[in-house]
């Protein structure tokens, strides 16, 4: 018997399938921006965690399609599945230009494909939803700060990278509860799917921070020896001047917008991020205010 939703909150707008092709020229993947307070360097190094990544999110949703009984929720997983699809796809290809352009980043990509390949083994598929929750709220975190500061990215960069980035983020805002709906669907929000809920949180904090920590160190290793020495990071030009780092990445994240996950009440939706979505929308039409279609970088 799957249990009613709990959260009467959903997601308070529409999740468009847009169809999403930019095109990325390895000759200006390095340096994609010279702008000093965009740190290129720690998007790239997470740029290639995304295929795999995403890869995941899609496999954890579907299983559970066919016991979601809300059509709108099964609808709204749909499209969830088509926007990390698309996200999967557009960073495998912007990977390609930043591998040719010599942008290390394969050991984060190598990393993420062991230990979610690793969950998939050796944990239950209720687990790996769960997982799939806390990686969607960083997801969502990243991406409201990147649309908040998305006017640093009209001047100084390469517009296919720079809206690879701004469109993903609108689109991780517009299905940020998704996950969150299904699994409080088919599990409740009792104190058991709650506590699971916060462990699976807190392990992907652990063992997904440490590993990142873990890749990012080679990462900037590698770089220096290339260089000769250096505290640079890898990835060349612009990128925020001082490497590639958890703090550099993930600065500027509001520390209770984490803690707030652990709230038996908490809802993805409790932050409101709809005006930086409409914001975005409105100062990028070519990538459609609604319905199917295909999008262009400079439309």
């Amino acid at each position: 018997m799957i249990p009613p939703t709990s959260h009467p909150r959903q997601t308070p707008i529409e999740i468009i399938r847009r169809r999403v092709r930019l095109t990325y020229d390895s000759a200006r993947a390095r340096g994609w921006t010279k702008l000093p307070r965009v740190n290129e360097t720690g998007l790239n190094a997470i740029s290639f965690l995304f295929p795999v990544g995403e890869a995941f999110f899609c496999r954890s949703v579907a299983h559970y399609r066919d016991r979601i009984t809300d059509p709108v929720l099964r609808d709204a997983a749909d499209r969830f599945i088509h926007q990390e699809a698309m996200h999967s796809r557009e960073h495998a290809r912007s990977n390609r230009a930043l591998q040719e352009a010599k942008v290390p980043g394969a050991e984060l990509e190598s990393l993420a494909r062991f230990l979610l390949g690793l969950s998939k083994a050796v944990l239950p598929r209720s687990t790996q939803l769960a997982m799939t929750c806390a990686m969607e709220h960083f997801t969502a975190m990243l991406a409201e700060r990147l649309l908040a500061k998305r006017t640093l990215y009209r001047e100084g960069v390469d517009p296919d990278f720079a809206n690879l980035w701004l469109w993903h983020a609108a689109e991780e805002i517009e299905h940020k509860a998704v996950c969150f709906d299904v699994y409080d669907h088919i599990f409740g929000s009792g104190f058991w799917a709650w506590l699971h809920r916060c462990a699976a949180m807190g392990m992907v904090t652990f063992f997904g921070g440490g590993g990142l920590l873990a890749g990012l160190m080679v990462m900037r290793i590698k770089a220096m020896r290339r260089r000769g020495a250096g505290p640079a990071g890898p990835g060349g030009g612009g990128g925020g001047g001082g490497g590639t780092s958890l703090r550099v990445i993930f600065g500027g994240v509001a520390a209770r917008a984490y803690y707030d996950y652990f709230r038996r009440d908490f809802h993805p939706w409790d932050q409101d991020d709809r005006p930086l979505l409409e914001a975005w929308k409105m100062e990028h039409p070519g990538f459609g205010l609604g319905g199917d279609h295909h999008a262009h970088a400079h439309g």
